[in-house]
């Protein structure tokens, strides 16, 4: 019969086996690392010099079929009247008399800990303790309990046993799953071009445990590429889990056509979509507190039958599976999925589940011990969600406004509301002494976050008594804003600058990060490979410096597998589209675009870099009345639903007697992640070279990075807009299509540099006319190939 070896701490034993209740909205004590790190450290060193600090335990034994490690490391040891005291110690927010010292969780763990080190020392008997310490006043409390070696050995193994029973079912099922992963084949007859390496890439980084920057162009078949050979190196024992990133739902739903097509194919590995809460949540309004959801309530009591009985159920774990065994179970389906992933190989999330410092999966990226495989789509993204992810903003109105709703509630947090608000007056104060009422400086204000640590804890200690409060909806997305604060304070370096507003009466603070490459750096640290993957990850040295990449690093840019002479590129270099021509340039545009919709009949997306920018065009169009007899038209409307996202592109689903115009804004929803394959879109007209407006921040962004600034702040984000809006037209290897670049800039040296290897053939042309020839050779050699 067949032994399996498993190492696991006494916390993850404890956490599984004993957890009950219900959720609650503030239960961050335990997730809050540094401030309970802190609390501990300060507690500790006020003890005597015999109190013995962060002591490791190793046990190993035997159960069943399983050869346990079982890990540990106790608070504080020291001895008291000749018997030894293990004390385990806890923060919390909640006030101390609110602690009746009842916890099982806690207790368990403390007395687990005991028994390892009774047994190993040989001893009749020692005291357990456990000391809670309230973070607002560090006050502490005790509780203890002198426990015999007999009564410690019959509890540790009654938790042990019933523990291994589901260790054995996971390792059971993670043998299956090893197995068939090395019996696995690629599941097409051959590779796409640039596939193969692509996939040689993967695997060499995931078993020296590097990091690998790909541009992987549309069509190489990137998903598959980089999910087989991870799959592999998992099946090697290379890594641990793969976290597939990706910034959108499209990306999500590939990566899990990908893994059904290996399911066919004999894989049986265990996979987990982790979806939003506010999407996913099932109550009326997310609300994750016993008194306002069924499913929060006595969640912890039921989530393990849940759990087993989805793990025995299925391998895939989508939002609709996911849905269906919450409402069975009557568990929060958000809390379930995280669950899950504990015992899935692979995990499709969004980036923010491993970068965001407040979003982040504790239970494998603070907790944990890494060693996992990222694989990370999309990966061009990853620069402004990361400077977004790594920022914070804090307003004076919200401080304010709180402040008048708690003088009746809290005299504390009345009294801390009070100070914060006094010092950021002194702060609007200082906007007035400059022109535009805003000023930045390197310095943090360090003055502030004190304030907002202590109505953190204060908000936390009078949660439990006061939950029926009017305004506690309020207070709590004051309390979940202050906690991103200051765990984005915990990062503040010199690649961060601190900006104040005044806005009125309001004053607006901006801890801003300029440059997240240090802190994604550190996010990866103790992964086993690494890959950022785009089509548009151009140009390499610019993402690799953002992303945390160093010269060790491995790059690769791939060459797209479609015939280049099937995509007509043509630089139309007769009208400037500079902010200083924009008047001029909005009738010259238009005549532009019907020609080339003229040339050819189809569906043709047109990209504007503003909302202004294309209704001017598309005013003017519409009031000359030179376009609705010839040209169906459809334009993209601000803030639109998913409803008519949907709407728009099924536009180019129907079947038309004249050309469709379609406008819409670069960068926006329809110039990235949709697929319009074949006659669904024929051709691409992009208006300017995309450069990010100019704006305050983008400026600090140009500032910090000196000589490169211009071109990290505007033109390598701008064209990252144009690659990604281009990449509409080609997208099999049977499409032909044109993209038309419309701006004398796109002739420059500059910004040629940056054009992919399959835009070397493009052509330029100096007037309208041109265009119109260029386009009706291009459309020609279709036709005469075609005969």
């Amino acid at each position: 019969m067949a032994r399996y070896e498993i190492q696991v701490s006494v916390r993850n034993i404890i956490d599984y086996i004993l957890r009950g209740g219900s959720i609650e909205s503030v239960a961050l004590s335990s997730t809050r690392a540094v401030d309970g790190t802190r609390a501990h450290q300060r507690f500790q060193k006020a003890q005597m010099d015999d109190y013995l600090v962060e002591v490791k335990l190793v046990h190993t034994c035997q159960m069943d079929q399983i050869d346990f490690t079982i890990t540990g490391r106790m608070d504080g040891l020291f001895e008291e009247d000749g018997i030894i005291v293990i004390d385990e110690i806890k923060s919390t927010g909640m006030p101390l008399h609110l602690i009746k010292g009842n916890n099982i969780m806690h207790w368990a763990q403390v007395k687990m800990y005991g028994y390892i080190y009774a047994h190993q020392n040989q001893l009749m008997g020692l005291t357990c303790r456990l000391t809670y310490i309230e973070l607002e006043d560090y006050n502490v409390r005790h509780f203890t309990s002198y426990e015999t070696i007999e009564d410690l050995e019959v509890f540790y193994y009654d938790i042990l046993g019933r523990y291994a029973k589901w260790a054995l079912s996971l390792e059971r099922f993670k043998e299956r799953c090893l197995e068939s992963v090395g019996r696995m084949t690629y599941p097409f007859p051959s590779y796409r071009k640039g596939q193969k390496q692509l996939m040689h890439g993967v695997f060499k980084t995931i078993i020296e445990g590097q990091k690998l920057f790909s541009r992987a162009p549309t069509g190489i078949g990137k998903t598959i590429a980089t999910l087989f050979p991870a799959i592999k190196a998992l099946g090697e024992k290379k890594t641990k889990k793969i976290f597939y990133l990706t910034a959108k739902t499209i990306g999500k739903e590939v990566a899990n056509q990908t893994l059904n097509l290996l399911e066919d194919q004999g894989m049986v590995l265990k996979r987990v979509t982790i979806t939003a809460k506010e999407k996913i949540c099932l109550n009326e309004v997310t609300k994750c507190n016993k008194e306002d959801c069924p499913y929060a309530l006595g969640h912890y009591d039921r989530v393990n039958v849940a759990i087993e009985a989805a793990f025995k159920a299925t391998d895939c774990y989508t939002r609709d599976v996911i849905e269906s065994f919450a409402r069975l179970h009557q568990v929060c389906p958000y809390e379930l999925s995280l669950d899950l992933a504990l015992f899935c190989e692979v995990i499709v999330c969004d980036y923010n589940y491993v970068f965001d410092p407040s979003a982040k999966l504790q239970r494998f990226f603070v907790e944990g011990s890494g060693g996992y495989t990222l694989l990370i789509d999309e990966a061009h993204n990853l620069v402004d969600r990361g400077r977004s992810m790594y920022s914070a903003v804090l307003e004076k109105d919200q401080v304010l406004e709180l402040r008048r709703k708690v003088k009746d509630l809290d005299a504390k947090l009345y009294k801390y509301m009070t100070r914060l608000n006094q010092k950021m007056l002194h702060y609007r104060k200082a906007c007035e002494d400059y022109e535009h009422l805003r000023f930045e400086t390197k310095d943090m204000p360090y003055d502030i976050e004190d304030d907002l640590r202590a109505i953190i804890y204060r908000t936390e200690k009078i949660f439990k008594e006061h939950q029926n409060w009017q305004h506690m909806d309020m207070l709590l997305d004051f309390f979940f804003m202050a906690y991103d604060y200051v765990k984005k304070t915990e990062l503040y370096s010199e690649k961060y600058i601190t900006t104040y507003e005044k806005k009125g009466n309001n004053l607006r603070i901006h801890l801003y990060c300029m440059d997240p490459s240090d802190n994604i750096r550190m996010a990866t640290l103790d992964m086993n490979g690494v890959v950022f993957f785009s089509a548009t990850l151009l140009p390499m040295s610019y993402y690799m410096d953002l992303l945390g990449g160093n010269k060790e690093n491995y790059g690769m840019m791939l060459s797209s597998p479609f015939d280049s002479e099937k995509l007509g590129l043509v630089i139309d270099r007769s009208i400037s589209t500079k902010y200083h021509n924009r008047d001029s340039s909005i009738g010259p545009i238009g005549e532009h675009i019907m020609t080339i919709a003229k040339e050819k009949k189809g569906n043709y997306l047109v990209f504007f870099p503003s909302y202004k920018y294309m209704e001017d065009v598309l005013n003017d169009l519409v009031f000359s009345k030179k376009v609705e007899e010839e040209f169906d038209l459809l334009y993209q409307e601000r803030g639109l639903t998913e409803v008519a996202k949907e709407a728009f592109i099924q536009s180019f689903e129907k079947p038309r007697d004249r050309s469709l115009i379609a406008f819409s804004v670069l960068g926006g929803m329809f110039s990235e992640g949709i697929d319009l394959v074949g006659n669904r879109l024929i051709g691409v007209l992009i208006v300017g070279v995309g450069l990010p407006m100019i704006c305050y921040e983008n400026d600090l962004i140009k500032a910090h990075f000196g000589r490169k600034g211009f071109d990290y702040a505007y033109v390598y984000p701008g064209m990252n807009k144009v690659l990604q809006a281009a990449g509409r037209v080609i997208r099999s290897i049977h499409d032909k299509g044109v993209v038309v670049l419309l701006d004398e800039r796109f002739a420059s040296h500059q910004y040629k540099t940056l054009f992919p290897l399959e835009w070397s053939h493009y052509k330029i042309v100096n007037k309208k006319e041109d265009l119109y020839t260029v386009l009706e050779t291009f459309w020609n050699e279709e036709n005469m190939n075609k005969s």
